[in-house]
């Protein structure tokens, strides 16, 4: 009877899918004949923008400015476009800055493992560090990361034991919490879920995010969601659950579409509508 137990748990961890992530690409070498080339086009072209941009600085009268063409147009219009839609690194970790100083002072206090069986232990956290990350001394990695590509970057906090470097293509760390901003402070983006032990979340293309749980051996789930217009409340999508029983000694599953039974092959490809990998992977950065 504990054999079928396990099976049905080693069985229903494997239905705990995940999103995956981007990779790198390089370039390649040039050959000096190539580079003189190269050097003889780059300073022919230099010279006649130096050349179109004294002819643009000439003064004119009032009501005379020569009219833009339609190019010079869709370039200007583009290129405000961008700096409207590109995130500020710099700002989003401004509004993220006393949580990242939190989760600064526990690694730099060995999480505060001096203080362990004492009355301050608790209270050394600060109030925004996740409970599961706690649980034990490792590193720990943050990243900002656009997530409903709304121009505001949502903070992402993880850790891992190391052993694979952030350079490596296949870094994946534990996410742990998720943090955005609602234009005045920075709020947790599922406060009533703590994540890293039963439940866990990854992020998938499209702006969706997936949370899996698992309530027992026998009972999981999977639910997407997206961030709502204001930038912080989790909209439910869709919700999937696996649930497993015995029947003569042997494993059976039902599954479960937001309620609703159907088979095997309905739930995985109810599942593969949303774990879409993302085509840019965040960028990690560890704390210390």
């Amino acid at each position: 009877m504990r054999k079928n137990i396990l099976g049905i748990a080693l069985l229903l961890s494997v239905g705990l899918y995940g999103c995956g992530n981007a990779g790198n690409t390089a370039a390649g070498d040039m050959s000096v004949p190539e580079m003189l080339q190269k050097t003889e086009t780059y300073e022919a072209e230099s010279s006649e923008a130096i050349s179109d941009k004294d002819d643009a600085a000439q003064d004119y009268p009032p009501g005379k400015e020569p009219e833009m063409s339609n190019d010079q147009k869709m370039s200007n219009e583009q290129k405000m476009s961008d700096e409207q839609e590109m995130p500020d690194d710099q700002e989003s970790q401004g509004n993220y800055e006393s949580i990242l100083a939190e989760y600064a002072d526990m690694v730099r206090n060995n999480f505060y493992e001096d203080l362990l069986g004492t009355d301050m232990y608790e209270s050394s956290f600060g109030e925004d560090v996740s409970l599961e990350i706690r649980t034990h001394k490792q590193n720990v990695y943050y990243a900002l990361y656009d997530i409903d590509g709304n121009g505001s970057e949502e903070l992402i906090i993880a850790g891992g034991e190391g052993g694979v470097g952030i350079s490596n293509p296949n870094f994946s760390p534990w996410n742990y919490a998720l943090y955005g901003f609602d234009g005045t402070k920075a709020v947790r983006i599922f406060p009533e879920m703590e994540f890293g032990y039963r439940t866990n979340f990854s992020l998938c293309d499209n702006g969706v995010i997936e949370v899996s749980y698992s309530a027992s051996a026998a009972e999981s789930g999977i639910d997407f969601y997206r961030i709502g217009k204001d930038g912080i409340t989790p909209e439910l999508l869709d919700s999937f659950a696996m649930m497993g029983h015995l029947e003569k000694d042997q494993p059976v599953f039902s599954y479960f579409r937001n309620g609703q039974e159907l088979t095997e092959e309905e739930y995985n490809a109810g599942l593969a509508k949303y774990e879409i990998p993302l085509t840019t992977a965040p960028g990690w950065i560890q704390i210390s």
